[in-house]
């Protein structure tokens, strides 16, 4: 894939934002709340903040055969509805700004703002890994279709076409 400048720092971004999320789960798990949708979040703290901007970042650098151009645009996609969900799921259960006196409460209110922060930057890198999964695959028509006129000026048949099934 092909790397703008303006990633790679986003991708830190992303990686401490993942770690916040995390960390003030925790908090909130050890003092205020055990619920569903606070175990949803910690799985966001744990895939946003470890798992999903490690593979984005390192696999199409040091794995490339593990970062296929479609698979990213769907990792950083899903990533984006899950902590999209999380966010409202999270915003929806959050008592009135005048009730929430105590330190749980306000570390879940923390989670709900980098929640929407963490989204936003998801949905900016998702937005650029499907533009460069569109102008890879047009560089991968684009090479096809030249293999295909070559092999039909030298009268050799065409061995990139599939095989008709009945």
């Amino acid at each position: 894939m092909a790397r703008t400048g303006w990633v790679t720092p986003i991708r830190l971004c992303q990686v401490l934002l993942g770690i916040a999320i995390f960390a003030l789960i925790i908090y909130t798990l050890a003092v205020y709340k055990f619920d569903s949708v606070t175990k949803f979040m910690l799985f966001l703290g744990i895939w946003t903040g470890f798992i999903a901007p490690s593979y984005l970042g390192l696999a199409p650098v040091h794995f490339p055969r593990l970062a296929h151009y479609l698979v990213i645009p769907v990792v950083e996609i899903s990533t984006f509805i899950m902590l999209l969900v999380g966010l409202i799921l999270k915003g929806v259960d959050l008592p009135p700004a005048s009730e929430c006196k105590f330190a749980a409460c306000e570390a879940t209110q923390a989670v709900v703002v980098i929640t929407a922060v963490e989204c936003v930057l998801f949905l900016a890198t998702s937005i650029q890994s499907i533009i460069d999964a569109r102008r890879l695959h047009d560089k991968t028509v684009a090479k096809e279709q030249i293999v295909q006129t070559a092999a039909a000026r030298e009268g050799a048949p065409e061995t990139t076409q599939a095989t008709e099934t009945v």
